[in-house]
């Protein structure tokens, strides 16, 4: 019995050495390097800016609830500009036109026109832009751009500032 187990350890130890003789070698596999796509300092992915002019001003009354747009008609209104800022951070708007005699924003708007803290609320529809922190509208959000309206001293007589992307 000693002799068998002698020689199956023999042979076991041959077979072990002559696979050794041979030299297995694996594939070259290239690594490549990653890209950079890392930002230049001071810029951010997420963050985004957009512009948005004043196209319409619609004076809606009672009897044509579509409204008529008088935009054309007063020379002040074409400056008017809505600039959306959206960051990880944060939303912010700003509404740069000072000419505007009649404004929807009144007392919401800091002096020196800064910008306004404020969120889109998407769950609702049309989309709504709000103050952060209060149920203030600034304006809704619909396919075309946003919509602010508003009234003066006329409970019958309602205006819509429609603003599109630039």
């Amino acid at each position: 019995m000693k002799k068998y187990v002698i020689m199956i350890a023999a042979a076991l130890s041959a077979c072990a050495f002559s696979s050794c003789d041979e030299e297995t070698t694996l594939p070259y596999i290239p690594v490549e390097k990653p890209e950079d796509n890392t930002p230049p300092s001071g810029e951010d992915p997420e963050t985004y800016t957009v512009t948005y002019r004043l196209d319409k001003v619609l004076l809606c009354s009672p009897d044509n609830t579509n409204g008529l747009d008088i935009s054309g008609k007063l020379d002040y209104f074409s400056p008017l500009r809505m600039t959306l800022n959206v960051s990880p951070l944060g939303t912010t708007v700003v509404f740069e036109n000072d000419e505007v005699p009649f404004s929807p924003f009144a007392g919401l708007i800091p002096e020196g026109g800064g910008p306004i803290a404020c969120e889109l609320d998407s769950d609702v529809t049309p989309n709504v832009l709000r103050i952060k922190d209060s149920d203030t509208v600034l304006a809704t959000f619909e396919q075309d751009g946003f919509t602010t309206e508003f009234r003066l001293d006329s409970r019958l007589l309602t205006y819509k500032y429609k603003f599109k992307s630039l």
